[in-house]
């Protein structure tokens, strides 16, 4: 990870004329070549899992070119992702001096100036990829670095940034990498964010966003709007007719910067939102279905258990369990995706989360005791896993987390119960 005293020279250098062109006139936004309306160079960005990749097809397949070589499709996305590999690579470089390339470990937030600072040694590489006939790029990693890349594009970037709530994010993370932190995946998703509007601010940067929501309900709708902010006529058809859609909503602490983002481009304000005590029949119904969801857990651990010995766990019982721990990362998988698409009542947000991360604890389990079965990690890692996160004692502090978030919800929204709690997980 590069630090600030690594790049002490150019980040100091980089202050000096931040400072000096916020004097000028204009600001930072005269430092940046005009725009040409008839010839944009667009930037599509946003937190991962946003539709980035979407709204990147649509613009390439329709004529305005993101590049001559793109990574082939995947599991993860099959029409494609987009990405110039050349350009991404100096943006993998770039995030991963600071810091920021592996989502599970938590790192320094890094300045702006220190962005720039690390950026510096790819400046020929930067420009010569922005010279190149190019008219924009697609990544993600632009919520970090795009600052860093200003002054090598041919002209001032209209900045796309595809918007989809934290929720979303946080469980597209989840499925990819079992249990993580969840405050801190939650901070990545809004310092990005803020990040992106510091820098469009702060350039002056024309931009505009495309909710996830709306552009897998209203497809049309939505590539209209982008065709008139780049300024010609889009293919509305190379959205995908499967994307999946699952409604997460934006919690309440994620609403602001959430509302700013979905702003851009001049959306009308939405109203605030005002929550109305649920219905006995509305949290009955939630309350089933979270059972049935814990039934499902329970019924894949015990024949998880069963197969692996647990809480025994010898190397020998891992060695012929692919099978069982496969099934194990199936069901938790499934529980996982339809938590994060299940609207909690209010009230119940904080027992939600208690309970998505007692799945969280089962998925991570059945994930690592998986990668060792076929011998992609040493058995010891499902044995400290377990006993982080399955053990008696790790059980019990989540069960009576789960049981307090529980008593909280019943006593603001006033809940009579008509039958025993749901049991935890």
């Amino acid at each position: 990870m590069a630090t600030r005293f690594n790049y002490a020279l150019p980040l100091t250098r980089h202050l000096v004329r931040s400072a000096a062109r916020r004097l000028r006139p204009g600001g930072l936004a005269a430092t940046l070549p005009q725009p040409d309306g008839d010839n944009p160079f667009v930037i599509v960005t946003g937190t991962g899992r946003s539709g980035t990749s979407a709204v990147a097809r649509v613009l390439h397949e329709s004529g305005l070119s993101l590049g001559e070589t793109f990574d082939p499709p995947s599991e993860q996305n099959r029409t494609g992702f987009y990405e110039d590999t050349e350009m991404r690579a100096v943006n993998f470089a770039i995030v991963s001096a600071l810091g920021l390339s592996d989502i599970r470990r938590a790192a320094r937030w890094p300045w702006r100036s220190a962005t720039v600072a690390v950026a510096e040694p790819y400046a020929e590489r930067m420009q010569a990829l922005a010279t190149s006939g190019v008219r924009g790029w697609k990544d993600p990693m632009f919520c970090v670095t795009l600052e860093a890349w200003l002054p090598h594009l041919p002209q001032r970037p209209q900045v796309v940034v595809c918007l989809r709530s934290s929720e979303a994010f946080l469980h597209s993370v989840t499925q990819i990498y079992g249990l993580v932190e969840r405050a801190y995946v939650e901070r990545l998703w809004e310092r990005e964010l803020r990040r992106l509007l510091e820098v469009i601010d702060d350039y002056g940067l024309d931009a505009t966003c495309i909710e996830y929501d709306e552009l897998v309900l209203s497809p049309e709708a939505a590539v209209e709007r982008l065709g008139a902010f780049v300024g010609r006529p889009l293919d509305a058809s190379y959205i995908d007719a499967e994307l999946r859609h699952h409604a997460y909503a934006v919690p309440e602490r994620h609403a602001a910067i959430y509302e700013r983002v979905r702003r851009l481009g001049g959306a009308a304000a939405r109203p605030p939102s005002r929550a109305t005590r649920p219905s006995q029949t509305e949290i009955d119904e939630y309350l089933l279905r979270v059972r049935e969801l814990d039934q499902r857990v329970a019924a894949a651990f015990s024949a998880w258990a069963a197969a692996t010995g647990a809480p025994g766990l010898s190397e020998q019982d891992i060695a012929g369990t692919e099978e069982p721990s496969a099934a194990y990362v199936a069901a938790t998988g499934e529980v996982q995706t339809t938590l994060g698409a299940l609207p909690a009542p209010a009230g119940f947000a904080a027992y939600h989360e208690a309970v998505r991360s007692e799945v969280n604890n089962h998925r991570l389990v059945a994930q690592v005791t998986l990668q060792a079965a076929q011998g992609g990690r040493p058995p010891i890692d499902v044995r400290r896993a377990f006993e982080a996160c399955l053990a008696p004692p790790a059980r019990a502090a989540a069960e009576a987390s789960r049981s307090a978030a529980y008593e909280r919800a019943l006593r603001e929204t006033g809940y009579e119960e008509p039958r025993a709690r749901a049991p935890g997980v």
